[in-house]
Order: structure tokens, then sequence, then C-alpha cells
């Protein structure tokens, strides 16, 4: 179980934040008002997940390019720790869990940040650590319902009509307005060390004009966090989905952490058809952007893995159940986002909305669907 995932950190993030963020705001009097001009310290809190740092990377890209020769540093959490080397424009990090309040704010007041921006999907958290980091002007949500926006010196309206890449740019324009950006990250130029061998040979051209690289479909099947089992398609539906791949001469491969390669090794042995070959486990989120940047398409659940191929250039197909692709959709030039055909569905907004009793949806989105999305990005 992730650290959002954990029930005690989310009971204790509301029942224990509201307070502690609440009285700790009296440390922001008389810090509030005007922006520092030309910030030349800029942090920002990302206590999130691995898609909630690819979806930031829109707001540092674009602050990157304002500011160009300031310090920007990133706090994360040991959730999404290993992103950080992909995102673009960040000179320092430094991941901690989240119950590490103690060390984060003793690490933000180090560095001496003229501006702070809290991005942190833990709500109370992210509040408590502006009002400690002792930075000249904070900026973060006001939350509807969730009691987070003591203390900073602007607080922005969290949406839930709106994309997220849209309400972190507008953390930034309430600094800068009309800051424009999107999701970018930092490919390799070569095949990661970690990769298997056998991948980066076989993908690689081999440089005559005519070569292409081999017609390859990543499929990552496993959903994370709190109710999971709710964002999952059928295993059925991903095996006649890759069969059907192989039928029309695909490479087929499935992704995942290492705790679901024991998954994926299952679905291989239940569904022997299958010509798909587990990856899961195999290689870094650095050598998965790479393999993604240079894949046919991926299809994917939604999670931070098809926000990392939808980034990385793939013609990405998003399988939303619980989750609104309005609001948490792949963002990328080549995207589709499927819902099933029968509800409830596109419910979540800030992730603890189920409704009960629990009910699954994604088996009424069949095949056939993700095989038109697939053919609209021109795969066949």
């Amino acid at each position: 179980m992730g650290e959002r995932g954990n029930s005690f950190n989310r009971w204790l993030d509301r029942c224990a934040g509201i307070p502690l963020a609440a009285c700790s705001s009296v440390l922001r009097w008389g810090k509030g008002g005007s922006p520092v001009a030309e910030p030349q310290r800029v942090g920002f809190i990302c206590l999130g997940a691995i898609g909630d740092l690819l979806l930031l990377s829109a707001l540092i890209s674009a602050l990157r390019e304002r500011l160009p020769n300031a310090r920007f540093v990133l706090l994360t959490s040991r959730a999404n720790a290993a992103t950080v080397s992909l995102i673009p424009g960040i000179d320092s990090s430094q991941s901690f869990a989240v119950t590490e309040v103690p060390a984060m704010a003793t690490w933000l007041r180090e560095q001496k940040l003229d501006v702070l921006i809290d991005s942190s999907q833990w709500a109370r958290l992210g509040a408590l650590l502006c009002n400690l980091s002792n930075a000249r002007t904070t900026v973060g949500f006001d939350t509807d319902g969730q009691c987070r926006a003591f203390g900073y010196s602007f607080a922005v309206h969290h949406r839930n009509d709106r994309h997220e890449v849209e309400n972190f740019l507008e953390l930034g324009r309430a600094l800068f307005p009309g800051l424009l950006g999107g999701p970018g990250i930092l490919l390799p130029q070569s095949p990661p060390d970690d990769l298997p061998p056998e991948l980066c040979g076989r993908l690689e051209p081999s440089g005559d004009v005519g070569d292409a690289l081999p017609r390859r479909v990543f499929l990552h099947m496993w959903p994370s966090g709190t109710n999971a089992w709710l964002k999952e398609w059928p295993a059925d539906n991903w095996d006649a989905l890759a069969r059907m791949l192989g039928d029309k001469g695909f490479e087929v491969y499935l992704t995942g952490a290492p705790s679901d390669a024991p998954r994926n090794d299952a679905f291989l042995r239940d569904h022997p058809q299958c010509p798909a070959i587990s990856l899961a486990g195999r290689t870094s989120l650095v050598g998965l952007a790479w393999l993604f940047s240079r894949a046919s398409a991926v299809v994917s659940v939604n999670t931070g893995t098809m926000h990392l191929a939808a980034i990385a250039g793939a013609p990405t197909v998003g399988l939303h159940g619980p989750t609104n692709p309005l609001r948490w959709g792949p963002v990328g030039r080549h995207v589709r986002s499927l819902l099933p055909h029968r509800g409830p569905y596109a419910y979540l907004n800030l992730g603890f909305e189920y409704p009960l009793p629990h009910k699954a949806c994604l088996d009424s989105l069949p095949v056939e669907d993700v095989e038109d999305a697939l053919r609209s990005l021109s795969l066949f």
C-alpha cells in the first residue's frame, strides 16, 4: 500500500492537520501581500504520486522559462521520488516519508526560499510545511471542504471542472498572470543501463534511412491507490486486446512496478494464449520513459504510467473508470480517453469520493472501444 493509500495517514492529515495548519498560520502573519518581484530561490512541494509530479512539470517548466536564473528546489514524498530525474528545471531535491514532518520543515527552512508553491495532495500537511518553511511568499490551493488554505500568501481555488495541469498552472499565475505551459520530461537520448539488453538492441534503428523501430505496444493493467480494484479492466479484456494486437503483428509487453510482477505472471499463466511478455520490475521509470518514447502505442488504466506514456510522446489510450478524464486524463499530442458505457464512473475529485456500495464499472468498457481508439491514433 502506498503512502496516500494508508488510511491512518489520511486520517492524521485531516484530524491533526487541520488544527496544526490553522495554529501554525500565525507564523505567516505579516508575510503575505505582494509577491517577490524576481524570486531567486523557488521551492515546490509535491507530496503525491508519480502522476502528480509528472503533471506538475507543466508549472515547473513554465516558471523556469519565466525565471531562467532562479534556483529551483523540490520536496517530494518517497512515493514519487523516482520521478524527479525526469523533471526538467530542478536544481536540487529531497524526498521524505510523509510522516517526517520536522525533517521536511528543517530542509525547507535551510533553502531560504523567496517563494514556496504547495501542490501537495496531502492537503493540510502541505499547508503546515509552508507555514513552517519561513519562505517569504507561499502559494497553495484552497480546496472546497478541505480546510487547507491556512497561512498562504496567495490561495488559489482548486477546481474540479478543469484538468489538474490547469490547476497547477493557476498556482503560478497567482504570481505571474498569463503563465502558460504543458507537461514535459527529460528523455534520455540513449538506452538507460537498466534496460534488458534485448530491448535496447531491438528498439534501436540500424541507421539506414528506410529503417523503422519495431512495432511495440505496451499495456499497463494495474492501477494504484485506495480501492484500486475499482479501476481495473477485466483480465479477459486485456487478453483479447493483446491477442488482437499480436495477430496484427505487434509485439506486446506488460508493464508494472516490481510489486506487479507476480500479478503479471499470474495473468499470463491464466491466459496461456496471450502473446504478451511481462516487463514488470525489469526497468526503472527512466527506462520506461525511453521505451514509451519509441512505442507504437500504450494502453493503460488511469495511473502514473499512463501520464508518463502520454508525456513521453507515445500514442496513449487511457481507460478511466472512477477517474474523470476531464480532471485526470492523459496530456499529450496523441491521446484518447475512454469511459465505460455504464456507471457509476468519473466521480473521483480528490481521490476518496467512492460511492457506497462500491461497484466496478470498467467491465462495461468493451475491447472494441479500445481497438477503435487505437485505430483513430493511426496504429492500424
